[in-house]
């Protein structure tokens, strides 16, 4: 191979920058009706320094031929707008991603939409996510049905589109539509069909208890209460000893009460007494002889 061959820096991509304020006003024409270019560019107005500072306004350029370009022709075509001088490309998908700052997070985000394309300018391949990207995302998608019992797929298209979610809203819809519904079905089952039976079986034991308790009072054996609710007699024993055991807590708890309220109405007396002295003490010196002197 010879050494020309060796060092070709031809490139079939090329990218620069051009700055609204150096570039003729009619510099988007000129790629199009001069040079019938497929580019795209994308404006850059909210870019900032290190420092904080804001970048000047400027465009991002990419220009796809069907042959490699040297980089004496893209100087050539680049001046002609006063552009600085041209790069060549060799990740495609990567520059294209840049446009945007997609994969840089704490670059400001630009809207894929806002990006311009021109003479069958095609980078919405660039744009698709990789199988690990995409099982990431399923994996947001799923949680966030689940951690907000989302029973409704319109519902989550809808979140989709007013929070600004379109990646999830073409992979559900594009890809993973049936998926997607099969988990909002579970979450359903799980937290209102299953829940509900639960509910209603608890809400069954609680009338049971209670029937149990009074058919006992009334003097009913065991053995005729279990037939006549349907239930085992273990569980008309179990019952029994529910309610025995509430009715002690519950005589437990009222005995408390009252202990506590004969308690209270002491402390309360001898308040009285202690504000009585203490504001006595306060006023005098010396307190009066006769508080401590017996009747």
């Amino acid at each position: 191979m010879s050494e020309e061959r060796k060092k070709d820096t031809r490139r079939r991509v090329w990218t620069g920058i051009v700055y609204p304020e150096s570039a003729p006003e009619n510099w988007k024409k000129k790629f199009n009706d001069e040079y019938h270019l497929t580019w795209c560019c994308i404006l850059h107005d909210k870019d900032k320094n290190e420092d904080g500072t804001e970048k000047k306004n400027h465009y991002h350029v990419m220009i796809f031929f069907n042959y490699k370009k040297s980089f004496e022709e893209m100087k050539e075509l680049m001046d002609s707008v006063n552009a600085p001088i041209p790069q060549p490309v060799v990740n495609i998908k990567g520059m294209v991603r840049y446009l945007v700052h997609i994969d840089s997070p704490e670059k400001h985000q630009y809207d894929k939409n806002d990006i311009e394309c021109y003479g069958n300018c095609d980078i919405d391949k660039y744009f698709k996510m990789t199988d690990r990207a995409e099982t990431v995302a399923l994996n947001e998608i799923f949680k966030f049905i689940r951690e907000n019992r989302i029973l409704s797929y319109s519902r989550l298209l809808e979140y989709c589109r007013e929070n600004d979610k379109m990646d999830w809203f073409e992979l559900i819809v594009k890809k993973y539509s049936w998926q997607t519904n099969m988990v909002i079905n579970s979450v359903y089952r799980e937290f209102y069909v299953v829940n509900k039976a639960d509910a209603d079986r608890q809400l069954e034991r609680e009338k049971n208890i209670l029937k149990v308790r009074e058919m006992f009072k009334k003097g009913y054996s065991q053995v005729k209460i279990a037939d006549t609710l349907g239930i085992g007699r273990t569980t008309v024993q179990r019952y029994l000893k529910k309610t025995e055991k509430a009715e002690r807590d519950s005589d437990f708890s009222k005995g408390m009460e009252k202990k506590e309220e004969k308690r209270e109405k002491e402390r309360k007396e001898d308040g009285v007494l202690g504000r009585d002295l203490g504001e006595i003490m306060k006023n005098e010196e010396q307190p009066p002889e006769e508080l401590f002197k017996s009747k």
